[in-house]
């Protein structure tokens, strides 16, 4: 019996368990290297806590001011930054010594590129900015004046009995696009997982969790894009129109969308072509069926165009997210109000207000975004299979590299027209090539975009309140090379030989829709479905674009933004408005 049992012990280990014994080394192995990596990090994150800590008294503030500037330079903040922070640090650290003579704590802290320095002091409760006379009547009206001046830096919290002041030194500004970075690169593999889950549970992620996320985001966005147009643009336009130059930045910047559509589609011409000339496979011959919502026909009529663009009434295009509409409404308040001048100055003010309000409400909407990408790119890597992708590469290949051709021409338009040297706007505009290709919504980035004009590119307010959201509405370079692209290739795969009098058509039927198009995701299949009868395409050839619709409609959504930025720093260049000290940082 001994010797049976060390046989099967014996053979059991020699197969199996070896195997097992080797993995659970692997595995302490593992942890092992974690357990060290985590205590080098801790170590590491120890020693630059105490290097980064600073114990500021009466006597030493002006040694300790010294020390704690050197190390601000070193995170990259400016001299300006640098002045700013020490002069709140004094004033603070002088108030903390005044309420209860006690040492003040003061810590530099970076997360992201963002410096910041935290001044806690134990003692009774005790904020040093929270009840000041503004109105000059204190009698350290001078020092309430420092704090007045940087308000918006300063933050106070208490936690375990300590009075905690925070200084905000320097933004970088890439915390939310590297938090969306993230949240993509995580939704692409969640995605990736869901397509090993068993059906039910991938099914019960995509369409219970995912999709209710999405449309709760988006939702929350519709809400807030026609009340964020509609007083963008009056509180705008009501003080350009007073000033008489709102005919002449209108016009360019109308202009300047009409010239880089027909640039649009003629890149988009170009590289389809290109793509699909000689041998193009047919068109399959089961295709899916077109869905009962993009079977849509538009009267492309010019005066049915005219007719949609005036309401019946106010309320109406504000509450169905009419935008084209809304759009007129604000134009047609905003030249009212620039007319009646002072005798409306009160109306102007809540207009402003206004504005205020619902951008604050869009900007705490749009904290959710990274969410909204993670949710998004799940979805769409689990719905799109890669023999779709493989197919249809050669559409995406030719709307993304027309897109890129559109953002040269951008470039040139910024140093021609502009004259000014392109390479901050290719910088800038490259790196806020995310946000819109998360989003996939014109409409829904208008704040984002404004902010970003007169943030990054030094655009004034008067010039991007007034073109972001015309541009959201009527400047779809993106969806017009989507538009193009899309017709081309099904044309080709049909059989089809376009002519000089087809391809005129098609422009000018690719214009119209433009303009009329929604800034919303998933507008292109409708535009797509009337062009296609013009060349002679079916109608249920529209199914085997649906695929790729939504990763396209991403890199359309870019384009299109990048085209409404490149208008509105052109114009303001033009203009002599834009802040040069803003756009070359």
């Amino acid at each position: 019996m001994e010797t049976l049992f060390y046989e099967i012990v014996g053979r059991q280990f020699d197969a199996a368990m070896w195997a097992q014994f080797g993995s659970a080394l692997v595995a302490i192995f593992v942890c092992v290297a974690a357990l060290i990596a985590v205590c080098i990090a801790l170590w590491c994150a120890k020693e630059n806590y105490e290097n980064s800590l600073f114990t500021v008294t009466r006597e030493s503030i002006g040694e300790q001011s010294g020390k704690i500037a050197a190390l601000l330079g070193q995170m990259k903040a400016s001299g300006r930054e640098v002045t700013n922070a020490l002069l709140l640090l004094e004033e603070i650290a002088v108030r903390f010594h005044e309420q209860a003579d006690a040492a003040v704590s003061c810590r530099v802290k970076k997360s992201l590129g963002d410096v910041s320095l935290v001044l806690s002091s134990y003692g009774e409760a005790f904020n040093p900015f929270s009840e000041l006379e503004w109105n000059g009547n204190s009698e350290d009206v001078y020092r309430d004046m420092i704090f007045y001046a940087h308000r918006q830096e300063l933050s106070y919290s208490r936690w375990n009995g300590r009075n905690i002041v925070t200084v905000r030194v320097h933004s970088a500004g890439s915390r939310a696009m590297f938090y969306t970075f993230c949240a993509m690169a995580l939704g692409i593999l969640c995605g990736f997982g869901m397509k090993w889950l068993p059906s039910g549970a991938a099914a019960f992620l995509a369409d219970g969790v995912f999709s209710t996320v999405q449309t709760l985001f988006m939702n929350a966005l519709m809400m807030l894009i026609a009340p964020v147009v509609f007083f963008s643009m009056v509180t705008s336009l009501s003080s350009l129109s007073g000033s008489g130059s709102f005919g002449r930045i209108g016009g360019k910047v109308v202009a300047t969308y009409l010239f880089t559509t027909v640039m649009a589609i003629a890149v988009a011409f170009g590289f389809s072509f290109l793509l699909f000339s000689g041998d193009v496979p047919a068109l399959p011959e089961s295709i899916a069926a077109v869905p009962e919502s993009l079977q849509t026909t538009v009267d492309m009529s010019v005066s049915s165009l005219l007719i949609s663009i005036i309401p019946r009434n106010v309320v109406t295009p504000i509450a169905d997210g009419a935008l084209i509409q809304v759009l007129f409404i604000a134009v047609f308040a905003g030249l009212a109000l620039g007319a009646l001048g002072e005798k409306v100055a009160l109306l102007r003010s809540l207009c402003g207000e206004a504005n205020e309000l619902f951008l604050k409400m869009m900007g705490m909407v749009v904290t959710f975004m990274p969410l909204m990408a993670f949710v998004s790119f799940a979805l769409l890597v689990y719905t799109t299979s890669a023999s779709v992708l493989l197919i249809l590469l050669s559409d995406i290949i030719g709307v993304t590299l027309s897109c890129a051709a559109m953002f040269v021409v951008y470039g040139l338009l910024v140093a021609i027209v502009g004259r000014k040297n392109p390479l901050p706007y290719f910088k800038k505009a490259a790196g806020y090539f995310l946000t819109p290709f998360a989003i996939s919504s014109s409409s829904a980035c208008i704040p984002l975009t404004m902010d970003f004009c007169k943030k990054k590119l030094g655009v004034p307010d008067k010039v991007s309140s007034f073109s972001i959201p015309l541009g959201a509405t009527i400047n779809m370079d993106g969806t017009s090379i989507g538009i193009v692209v899309a017709v081309v290739m099904l044309a080709r795969m049909c059989g089809i030989q376009l002519d000089a009098t087809m391809i005129a058509r098609i422009a000018v039927m690719t214009i119209f829709l433009s303009v009329g198009a929604p800034g919303v995701p998933g507008c292109t299949l409708i535009c797509i479905a009337t062009v296609l009868p013009v060349v002679g395409v079916p109608a249920a050839a529209l199914g085997f674009v649906i695929g790729v619709d939504q990763i396209l409609d991403h890199i359309m959504t870019g384009s299109n933004v990048n085209g409404d930025i490149a208008a509105a720093l052109v114009v303001s260049a033009s203009e002599g408005e834009l802040d040069d000290a803003v756009y070359k940082k």
